[in-house]
């Protein structure tokens, strides 16, 4: 009997043990989580300061967010078809990626214009010019701006991370690079501090790359599957979004510290106020969309073989609830 009671002691205390267990994870995400993808980027500001400044989750109350960074854009787009994560900042180049692929996101907003610069030796005939991955959209601004040079048939265009950028250039595999911000002003920064080693010198800036910078670089889009069954969660990420770049346009102090924070904490090592502050001017964060942007970008993907023709009417159609209105 002295056995059968201990049993049913210790199947009772389990039992109470384990209500208590869900009952504590429970309470803070009442079972629902949204997983945000974003990069370590100035020009995703908007993400970092909305996760370090708690914008995000204070708006989402019960909804736990689930941040998740990635080094390039097009790991964001396998995130969402391996269902690792509900929504994202991310390049327009990858999303129009993503759309001829037909991956089901819904372009929610632009987070960030401008941010993007070419630095380098020099732009001429059989130069390699590196970009941080084909498709993505300093691969497509970079084609666009050879090709009104009538360069675009003289180079090469290769693939290179950007934080691994410096190596090839001091092992001379490329003679100049198109990359985000902060990456451009990186590049820069160790040019200066190399004594001579490096030549390389800010060649075109992100006002003269297109349009005087008034280009997307970062967008806000979502799995539509999760959009459809969470329109609050949605709508009042939505919400949050827009206050986190009413933030950044009111706080450009604040701002800095916090991306320069972000940026350190993620790539372990330590990025300068002075670099994050000379980046940040090159950028310009609204929530504006406009899809004849993303029209021109979807034209220069057709030339390279990215994407097929007449795509345009299904990017328009990604839109959340008419958001091109």
């Amino acid at each position: 009997m002295d056995n059968l009671f201990k049993k049913a002691l210790l199947i009772s205390i389990n039992i109470i043990l384990i209500s208590f267990s869900c009952s504590c994870v429970n309470k803070h995400s009442n079972g629902r989580n949204l997983r945000l993808g974003y990069m370590p980027n100035v020009t995703h500001a908007t993400a970092l300061v909305g996760i370090e400044k708690n914008i995000f989750q204070n708006k989402l109350g019960n909804v736990s967010l689930k941040p998740v960074h990635f080094i390039v854009g097009n790991n964001i787009i396998n995130a969402f078809i391996t269902n690792q994560i509900d929504i994202a900042y991310i390049g327009p180049g990858p999303f129009i990626g993503a759309i001829s692929k037909g991956i089901p996101l819904k372009l929610l907003d632009f987070a960030c214009n401008g941010g993007t610069l070419i630095v380098g030796e020099s732009i001429g005939k059989g130069s390699k010019i590196a970009v941080p991955q084909f498709g993505n959209t300093q691969d497509l601004l970079l084609r666009m701006y050879l090709e009104e040079k009538k360069l675009l048939a003289d180079v090469s265009i290769i693939t290179i991370p950007p934080q691994d950028v410096i190596t090839a250039f001091y092992t001379m595999s490329i003679n100049s690079a198109c990359l985000p911000e902060p990456w451009g002003t990186v590049v820069l920064d160790k040019a200066n501090s190399s004594k001579g080693k490096l030549n390389i010198n800010l060649l075109v800036d992100e006002k003269s790359i297109w349009d005087n910078g008034n280009y997307p670089t970062t967008i806000l889009v979502v799995n539509s599957e999760y959009a459809k069954n969470n329109k609050d969660v949605i709508e009042n990420f939505l919400s949050a979004h827009k206050k986190a770049n009413d933030f950044i346009l009111k706080n450009p102090g604040k701002t800095i510290d916090s991306v320069a924070k972000s940026i350190t904490n993620i790539a372990k090592k330590e990025i300068s106020i002075d670099i994050v502050e000379k980046s940040f001017k090159r950028c310009n964060y609204n929530t504006h969309i406009d899809l004849s942007t993303l029209k021109k970008l979807l034209a220069y993907g057709i030339m390279a073989g990215y994407y097929k023709k007449g795509l345009f009417n299904e990017l328009a159609d990604s839109c959340y609830e008419n958001c091109a209105d």
